[in-house]
């Protein structure tokens, strides 16, 4: 009887040590929503960080990562041009609020000029101009996250968007 109680009991220990190793054990929630990165990298990956994303000069200036991976809830808005940073925002409503976060792009996004409207093209959703409404999974990054620290930006925080997980 005492080996099938303790047998019950260590799972329970797990769990418990587990929840309460604090904030870090897991993803939490950011202020625009998405989480603060809990996702583990996967095997042989590095931890993502602005050596993990580079910006990209033209007009409009874009940021693109080299993950992989990622979190995976459906984030996405309207994509919007701003002519005084000559930058792309995707502005959205988070918790009723209205909210301009800077794209960072999947992996061979290039920025690009289509008959005067700014936009990208990536390989695996093609061409998204200013206006249109682009859906994807990815994650929401607050302003001052670490992982963008240094990076130029244009809106409250920052839109990662998966490679091959765009919506038309």
């Amino acid at each position: 009887m005492a080996r099938s109680a303790l047998a019950a009991l260590v799972p329970l220990l797990v769990i418990t040590a587990a929840c309460a190793s604090g904030p870090t054990s897991g993803p939490t929630s950011g202020p625009t929503g998405g989480t603060d990165g809990g996702t583990a990298p996967a095997a042989g990956e590095a931890t993502p960080g602005p050596d993990r994303i580079v910006a990209r000069d033209g007009d409009p200036a874009i940021l693109v990562h080299n993950m992989t991976y990622g979190a995976d809830m459906e984030v996405g808005g309207r994509l919007a041009y701003r002519a005084d940073g000559r930058c792309l925002v995707v502005t959205a409503t988070r918790d009723g609020r209205a909210v301009a976060l800077t794209p960072v792009w999947p992996p061979g996004t290039e920025p690009l000029t289509d008959g005067g409207r700014r936009g990208v093209r990536g390989p695996s959703f093609g061409l998204l101009l200013d206006g249109d409404t682009v859906t994807a999974a990815g994650d929401e990054w607050p302003a001052g996250d670490s992982r963008v620290r240094g990076l130029p930006a244009c809106g409250d925080g920052f839109v990662v968007f998966n490679p091959g997980s765009f919506r038309r």
